[in-house]
């Protein structure tokens, strides 16, 4: 481990997945430690559009569910205070305006992504692309809120700190199989 590596470091993951039925959507936080031990995980009831909402919400439908629904609600809900909240969809970015910590969208190198803007805005997105330092995981590229540029650097150097030892986009793929757990075990979430 690094000398000059910081102890107590929390990352928040915040997501949204849609239930194993694909009719509607659930949102979900875990806490980790600097290791990826987790610490805390929250997540919503699944949130059903109805048959009206659908065409009146149209593309603004899971955005809306994403932050207004389960995001700030859940920011909102956890015990601990992470240091760095990481998002996986873009438009997660604009839990921002909710959040004590910087909040960044992150995702492995050359995956094919969509991309859009999360606000109104003048600024160019801004990206950066981090690699491991000891390799061991595929290259990952952050993103800040355009009006947050300010917390880039800060979510760089945690991002550096933790990648030569945990992938930081693998905790998703842990929550995602929690919440498919969690429909088994329980029929409101299916």
């Amino acid at each position: 481990m690094e000398e000059d590596y910081e102890k107590g470091i929390l990352l928040g993951f915040l997501s949204l997945f849609e239930t194993s039925h694909k009719d509607g959507m659930i949102g979900a936080i875990l806490i980790t430690d600097q290791n990826g031990v987790p610490q805390e995980f929250r997540c919503t009831h699944p949130i059903r559009a109805t048959a009206i909402q659908k065409p009146l919400y149209g593309n603004t439908l899971e955005p809306y569910i994403g932050i207004q629904l389960s995001g700030v609600p859940l920011l909102h809900s956890i015990q601990l205070e992470p240091s760095l909240i990481i998002v996986n969809k873009d438009f997660l970015l604009n839990v921002r305006d909710e959040s004590p910590c910087p909040v960044i969208f992150l995702y492995r190198a050359g995956e094919a992504i969509e991309v859009g803007s999360p606000g109104p805005t003048t600024s160019p997105l801004k990206r950066d692309r981090i690699e491991s330092s000891a390799g061991r995981f595929q290259p990952v590229v952050v993103r800040a809120h355009p009006n947050y540029d300010e917390d880039r650097d800060p979510a760089i150097k945690i991002i550096e700190q933790i990648f030569s030892h945990l992938d930081p986009c693998e905790p998703f793929e842990r929550m995602e199989k929690a919440i498919e757990v969690l429909g088994k075990q329980d029929d409101r979430f299916k």
